[in-house]
């Protein structure tokens, strides 16, 4: 038994070698997409022993000078992203230290929204009110997706992400699951909440928002979910961009801000029963002594009600039972003589 799981020991070790560690973003292929705020960016592989990259507004003469020319520290293997330097200089930069040009990175302003989702309408409900019962989810567009391609990002792993999105309650909690029913029914699921989607594509939308149940019954037959106000927040840290950024310039860069929605009760009408044109409403009957009639009911008019009268008879006098019989045996005796 032992020498059978000895292979499988084995394996295991050599994947876990040969996958790349958590946090392997850092190396870009040469001409893939960068985003302004990375920090500690492995750009080797496109500056190809190249030290000077350059920028050109985009239809320019690239025959004379860039706009803008930085030297790349260490041959470019911890280099960072400077808003302060490369803000306002999206696009493809190149090396410029010896001819040709060739395509290092192209640069773009990171960028994240965070929608509330109504998914019955498809619509934007962000900051609106809607029933407890209404069926939402989140959305997140954003244009740093493309960091999860290996193709483009060449130790990269399935199990990296950089993405982060967090439910707090009206009360100000935390909220780490969702349930989709009453609290102890077989039929009831406990779905984790999405707080670290891997995205890899825009936009994003979380497929369990829907199956969130907030007229779940506890245990204790208390509601598991209050009406109120319910606030979504998205992030993203990719190669540690969130402290490249300010509070004034983070949102929209890599946070959403505060996305809320509000939920208030279901409200119940009666509605009522529509008849087709020229049809009377039907009459009902009731056994209950005093009430008025089926035609009153209808017409909503008195009307005189007409209660039949039980027909009965009285016994006739003994004498008057005796000389009938007699007359029908003298009837009788006649026909036989004659």
């Amino acid at each position: 038994m032992l020498a059978r799981r000895i292979p499988l020991v084995f394996l295991l070790l050599m994947f876990l070698i040969l996958i790349p560690a958590h946090a392997s973003l850092a190396k870009v292929a040469a001409g893939a997409p960068v985003f302004i705020g990375e920090q500690n960016l492995d750009i080797s592989l496109g500056l190809n022993g190249h030290t000077v990259i350059a920028w050109w507004p985009p239809g320019a003469d690239m025959s004379g000078d860039p706009s803008i020319s930085v030297t790349v520290p260490g041959n470019g293997r911890s280099f960072y992203l400077d808003p302060a330097v490369f803000s306002g200089y999206t696009g493809t930069w190149y090396t410029h230290d010896a001819k040709p040009d060739i395509p290092v990175f192209v640069l773009y302003q990171p960028q994240i929204k965070l929608s509330i989702w109504d998914v019955d309408t498809n619509t934007d409900i962000t900051g609106q009110s809607v029933p407890m019962s209404a069926n939402i989810t989140y959305r997140i567009d954003t244009n740093v997706y493309t960091a999860l391609n290996y193709t483009l990002r060449p130790n990269y792993n399935p199990t990296d992400g950089f993405f982060a999105v967090t439910l707090t309650s009206p009360s100000g909690m935390n909220i780490p699951q969702i349930f989709t029913g009453n609290v102890g029914d077989p039929a009831t699921r406990i779905i984790a909440f999405n707080n670290a989607p891997i995205i890899r594509s825009s936009p994003y939308i979380w497929q369990d928002g829907p199956s969130w149940d907030r007229y779940a019954i506890s245990t204790d037959g208390g509601r598991v979910y209050s009406t109120g106000t319910y606030t979504f927040v998205a992030t993203q840290d990719l190669n540690g961009m969130m402290s490249s950024y300010s509070d004034a310039t983070a949102i929209g860069n890599v946070t959403s801000g505060d996305k809320t929605v509000t939920f208030i009760a279901d409200v119940i009408t009666s509605s009522p029963t529509v008849l087709p044109s020229g049809t009377a409403p039907a009459a009902t009957m009731t056994a209950t002594t005093g009430t008025t009639s089926p035609t009153q009911q209808a017409t909503g008019q008195p009307t005189a009600t007409i209660i039949p009268k039980k027909t009965t008879f009285s016994p006739l006098p003994p004498e008057i039972i005796f000389l009938g019989i007699g007359i029908a045996a003298l009837v009788a005796v006649i026909r036989r003589k004659y």
